[in-house]
Order: C-alpha cells, then structure tokens, then sequence
C-alpha cells in the first residue's frame, strides 16, 4: 500500500530543500513550521499565508496527519482515551488527563496532561501491563508522536467540527505537560523520542521540565540522555524494591539490575529542585508489603526522588490483583516516615480501560 509521507517526519533541512525544489522562497519554510507546530491547524487549507497552489501542492505531496482519531471513551473523571490508527490498520493510544489542584479544600481541574504511545506494542515485557504482554510491532515515528499531541491541541481548540466535541471543562483548560508513559518503552525509541521531545519544547512551546520521558530503567540509554545538551524530566517505572521480585514479574533478560539504574539516575544531570519520578504500581501480595517499603527506601536514598504508587488497574485475564487501599496507605506511611516523599496518584478512567493498551486490545480482540 502506498502511502503519501507525513510532513512532521521531515527535518528543517529537508523542508528546506523541497521548497527550493518546488522553486518557493526560503521564507515558506519558516511559515509552514509555524503552522505545522506553533499554530497546528487542521488541514493544509488553513495555512492561510500560503498561496492557494502551494497549498494544493503539499496537500497532494504529504500527509498533514499521519494518525487518525479512530476511537474516543470519555471517563466520569474527565479522563479521555483516545485510540488512533495509522493508514495500515494498526493501533495505538493516548490518554488526556485533566489534572486537580486543591483549592479551599476542593479539588479542581488546573490544567491537561497527555499521555502519548511511543511504540505499537512493546518487547520488554511486563507482566501486569497488557502492552507489555501482547506482540512488539514497531517504533512510532516523529510524526506519529507528535501528532498525537498536536492532533488533541487543534482539537481542543476545536478545529476539527466534525469530530466529537470534547467536555468543555477539558476546552477551557491548558494542556501544558506531555509524558511519554504510554504504549511501548520511549528509550527503545530514543532518536524519535528525543526529536520529538525537541520540537515539542523548542518549536511547540512546551516547557523542558513539563515532558516527561518514562523508562523502566534502560541503563545505556539512561547514561546516553543524561550527556545531551536538552534536559527533560525523567521518570523510573520501578514496581519493585529488590531484583527478585523485579524480575519475577518484569522478565529478567529484558531488564537490568537495580543497583546499575540507580547508578545510571545519579550521574544524571538533575536541574537544582528537580526531581526524579518514580513509579510503582501496587500489586496485592507481590510488592506491597511494609519490607518491600524498607528495602525501597534504601534502594532510593542516593537519589532526590518523589514515588507515585498506583493502584493498579487491571485487565481482563491478568494474574494481578490491586492491593487494598489500607494497605498502599500504609506503605506511603511508613516511606514518608522514612523522609521519602510518596503520593498516592488516584486512579483514573478505570471505567474506559484507560490503562496502557487496554482500549487497544479491547478494539483488537473484542
């Protein structure tokens, strides 16, 4: 099947010379930068600064959007899942999250986070997390990521009237954090990953510290970020305190020691008041008891961390089951008593399967 290019897939430099090709000026290229990423529209037609034919050119030359909106499930919460497939029939996912912030005792929306795929499906294989337990297809390409977060911002502002039209809680709020946690590892992406991160940050608008890129501890590829020039947030998909249990329900061959990533997390350039986010899933009766709390302490004390324990959201057929809220309450306890800060991250859009390739097998396998 033959399929036109996706324009955010091309570099500066390339965009550069298919203008010089097509005989344009070079300041068409800095024009079409801002509507591909400073001010997404919605189709080529709405570049209005470019002259009609030119328009009509790229529209037959290059895909605006290599993804389509194919599924959307909205939660009471006013999580969004959104379930996206390329020209080739494949899937992938994203989660909108309205963020709170308590205000005289309220809890309101402030602000959106997205949760974008960085990969269709995933090799590492873990075992509570459905992506990790179906087949690896590929790496996502530039395009592919940022178009889910650039495709979600021209729909907010409601470029796009022939899709469902979001709540208007979610319209009237800034998406101003993008976090790479969801389908796939984002380092086994890295080059797409990292230029991604670099447009969004440098061409979109985003704030380096408000992306997050999400890793279960790739320790050459930990070492390899941590030497370039653009520091993101970075957060640790841990789930255990101790190899044993690690490699019991994260496959052994596909993951490193605890001891080398926490190495890898203290040689990383961490900016002054930054923290590193870890994350733990709360599984019941595997890694939820006060001595795994101990050995997680000793296992972070060399890091300047936060922990996030999530209740985990199962799926159908899973061998895990969520521990009960008492019991992650008294593991966030005992950290906390231990000068470790731990929150616990509500669970959202439990309703709509908005865990990590839910909605995308429910699509597949019915």
């Amino acid at each position: 099947m033959s399929v036109k290019p996706a324009i955010r897939d091309l570099s500066v430099s390339e965009c550069e010379n298919w203008f010089a090709e097509m005989g344009e000026p070079s300041y068409r290229v800095n024009q079409l930068l801002g509507w591909l990423y400073r001010n997404p529209v919605a189709g080529f037609e709405n570049m209005t600064n470019l002259p009609k034919g030119l328009r009509e050119v790229l529209h037959g030359a290059f895909r605006l959007w290599s993804l389509n909106l194919s599924q959307i499930e909205s939660a009471d919460d006013g999580t969004v899942k959104l379930l996206w497939s390329t020209p080739l029939g494949e899937h992938l996912e994203s989660v909108l999250i309205p963020m709170l912030r308590r205000d005289e005792g309220r809890a309101e929306p402030h602000h959106l986070t997205i949760c974008v795929s960085t990969q269709i499906g995933c090799a590492r294989g873990c075992t509570f997390c459905l992506t990790g337990v179906q087949e690896f297809s590929r790496n996502l390409s530039v395009a592919e990521i940022l178009d889910q977060v650039l495709f979600t911002m021209v729909w907010l502002k409601g470029g796009f009237p022939e899709t469902e039209a979001l709540p208007l809680v979610l319209r009237e709020l800034p998406l101003s954090n993008v976090v790479f946690m969801g389908m796939g590892e984002p380092l086994d992406n890295y080059h797409s990953v990292l230029r991604a991160s670099s447009l969004l940050a440098n061409q979109v608008g985003f704030s380096h510290r408000k992306i997050t890129i999400s890793t279960v501890g790739v320790v050459p590829k930990i070492l390899k970020l941590s030497k370039e020039p653009e520091v993101f947030s970075l957060a640790l998909s841990l789930h255990a305190a101790n190899d044993e249990v690690r490699w019991r329900i994260m496959p052994r061959k596909r993951h490193y020691p605890l001891k080398d990533i926490v190495e890898a997390l203290r040689v990383f350039p961490l900016p002054p008041r930054k923290r590193f986010t870890v994350e733990y899933v709360m599984l019941k009766d595997v890694n939820d008891s006060l001595s795994q709390a101990k050995d997680l302490v000793r296992l972070l004390n060399p890091l300047r961390c936060k922990v996030n324990l999530i209740p985990y959201n199962p799926f159908p057929d899973s061998p895990y089951a969520p521990s009960p809220m008492h019991r992650i309450e008294e593991f966030q306890s005992l950290l906390r008593q231990k000068g470790l800060s731990a929150f616990i991250r509500a669970s959202r859009g439990r309703e709509i399967l908005a865990g990590c390739g839910q909605l995308r097998w429910k699509v597949e396998h019915g």
